[in-house]
């Protein structure tokens, strides 16, 4: 799957076209229209009523906040260090906080990180889950292949000139929260199989 990635990366580059590290990112968050097509709509309704009515600063804001919530959950709970597991639930905000401060000082390290860690790590954990595997990385391959003709046609910058900076983020906050709420069930389950078989 990772090489099925890479070489959609490698594809967008050959294309030549726009923001060639954002595109292979895009399509990951429609994924969740999958589990949850009604809440998705609605989210995204709710949210783009929210993020129209804001001005640069709080959508800047409110990215950062939830996307230092999003960014934690790829931080496992446990690392083993020189033969030893160390506990770092309790510091994954701040570990996420220090990768946005990252992110912010060198923009690349944000595209860099989303391209090769997050985005793969999203279509692993749909693997992991096994739930519609095969159609949601087929829609979130063919949405990051719209993109291109959405990007290369200059639509975002008329977006941008009717909606405002960031206008864009309206859709990774539904995202973020449903990707929550997609962990949180399949941990549970997790948890009620496992108490099952003990």
């Amino acid at each position: 799957m990772y090489l099925i990635y890479l070489y959609n990366i490698f594809i967008v580059y050959y294309m030549n076209i726009k923001y060639p590290m954002i595109v292979p990112v895009i399509g990951h968050g429609a994924t969740n229209i999958i589990d949850f097509p009604i809440q998705t709509i609605i989210f995204n309704l709710l949210s783009g009523f929210i993020v129209y009515n804001l001005n640069t600063i709080q959508r800047k804001i409110l990215l950062v906040f939830f996307s230092i919530f999003h960014i934690s959950e790829d931080i496992p709970n446990k690392i083993f260090y020189k033969s030893k597991i160390l506990h770092i639930k309790k510091f994954k905000y701040i570990l996420s906080s220090l990768i946005h401060g990252l992110w912010i000082k060198y923009p690349i390290i944000s595209k860099i990180h989303l391209l090769f860690f997050h985005t793969p790590l999203h279509y692993i954990k749909i693997i992991h889950m096994k739930s519609q595997v095969k159609l949601k990385l087929l829609l979130g391959t063919s949405i990051s292949l719209i993109s291109i003709h959405f990007l290369n046609k200059n639509y975002d910058k008329n977006f941008q000139k009717k909606f405002g900076e960031l206008w864009w983020i309206f859709p990774i906050l539904p995202h973020i929260i449903l990707t929550h709420k997609t962990n949180t069930i399949f941990i549970n389950n997790k948890k009620n199989i496992t108490s099952i078989l003990i």
